[in-house]
């Protein structure tokens, strides 16, 4: 049998969850991301999974805070791409194509979680492309600036 996928709410939170072969037990469930062994009763079967019956909410089950497992994008380097190190939104861009920045220089102003955070040039140059303006939405990795090292 194939895995399932479902998008789950319980008390106003969504949760993204693939439910791994049912024939056999354990089955492999996965949660956002973190997989969980999961033991059926004898009773449980697909059918009975999928007939619709009132039941209690289940209980939230909230599992041991992780690192946040991302790509491995660096987010600035020597190279002088700058690249975003986080999903987010842009608010405000200082840096214009053709000025020079130092080390360390705010270039603009990514808001993410309702939280601003300024991106800083990562090395001294000259500004060669700005790929993004204000009221941008950005992904994690995406590139927002390239700097040519002076």
């Amino acid at each position: 049998m194939a895995t399932k996928n479902y998008k789950i709410t319980i008390a106003g939170q969504t949760y993204d969850v693939e439910v791994g072969d049912t024939s056999s037990s354990p089955v492999e469930v996965s949660v956002d991301g973190t997989t969980y062994q999961v033991e059926l009763p004898e009773s449980a079967s697909p059918a009975a999974a999928v007939t619709p019956a009132p039941v209690a909410a289940p209980k939230t089950v909230t599992p041991a805070p992780q690192a946040v497992s991302r790509p491995a994008v660096p987010t600035s380097g020597g190279d002088g791409v700058v690249r975003s190190p986080m999903p987010g939104k842009i608010v405000s861009v200082s840096a214009t194509a053709g000025a020079s920045v130092t080390k360390g220089q705010p270039i603009l102003v990514l808001e993410s979680m309702k939280m601003e955070n300024t991106i800083a040039s990562p090395i001294d140059g000259t500004v060669s492309a700005v790929h993004v303006a204000a009221g941008d939405a950005v992904q994690h990795g995406q590139t927002l600036v390239e700097i040519a090292q002076a």
